[in-house]
């Protein structure tokens, strides 16, 4: 009876719960999911909502955005976003509320508002100087990288292993270290002092987006 003495109800409620999508691979996309609950049985919900992605902890640099029209309760899905950097984006959904549902404003550090983006993992073919060469000449070895996140960055250490050395587990005779340059790297040349077959190992650095 007070209501209708005063000439108008109260508002209904609202409310969101989320949920970002995850963990993927770097290249790979994300989404977040925003479940929009309230006073059922009355209006329905109309207005938006409104989801925004950071790539960073306090959420200062924006990297997506996207809106969806609300037409009622239930799950609303944003957008695809494709990620371009390994670590963790993290998501704020909000309602902007109508004429008879309040809006709803997420924030920063939501729980389950955060997707994980893992390293890539590239593979790595290598391809030495096949031989057989006569002593005093020069052998390299070349290393190609495959799959990952382009471009990829980092450096490949070559290890050279002397004749007799089968397994590598003597100490290495030569240590080159090259920069990766469209994929691949190329070692330093060392000339051969002894007759026999030497054995190369070849490892990636890594970067910030690649195993």
């Amino acid at each position: 009876l007070n209501d209708f003495t005063i000439g108008a109800f109260q508002s209904c409620e609202s409310g969101i719960k989320t949920q970002a999508s995850g963990p993927v691979t770097v290249g790979q996309t994300i989404t977040d999911t925003a479940t929009l609950s309230g006073t059922a049985g009355g209006a329905t919900p109309t207005g938006s909502i409104t989801f925004k992605a950071y790539s960073d902890l306090t959420c200062t640099t924006q990297v997506f955005t996207d809106t969806k029209t609300v037409s009622g309760f239930g799950d609303y899905t944003s957008a695809a976003y494709t990620t371009t950097a390994a670590g963790t984006i993290y998501w704020i959904a909000s309602y902007s509320g109508d004429s008879n549902f309040p809006a709803v404003h997420g924030s920063c550090g939501d729980a389950n508002e955060s997707s994980v983006v893992n390293k890539a993992t590239p593979g790595i073919t290598t391809n030495a100087t096949a031989g057989p060469v006569s002593i005093g000449t020069a052998i390299h070895d070349t290393a190609t990288l495959t799959g990952g996140f382009a471009p990829l960055t980092g450096t490949v250490t070559f290890t050279l292993y002397g004749p007799g050395d089968i397994n590598c587990s003597l100490t290495a005779i030569f240590t080159s270290t090259v920069s990766v340059v469209n994929g691949g790297a190329t070692s330093g040349n060392f000339t051969t002092a002894a007759a026999g077959t030497y054995r190369w190992k070849a490892a990636y650095s890594g970067d910030s987006n690649n195993d």
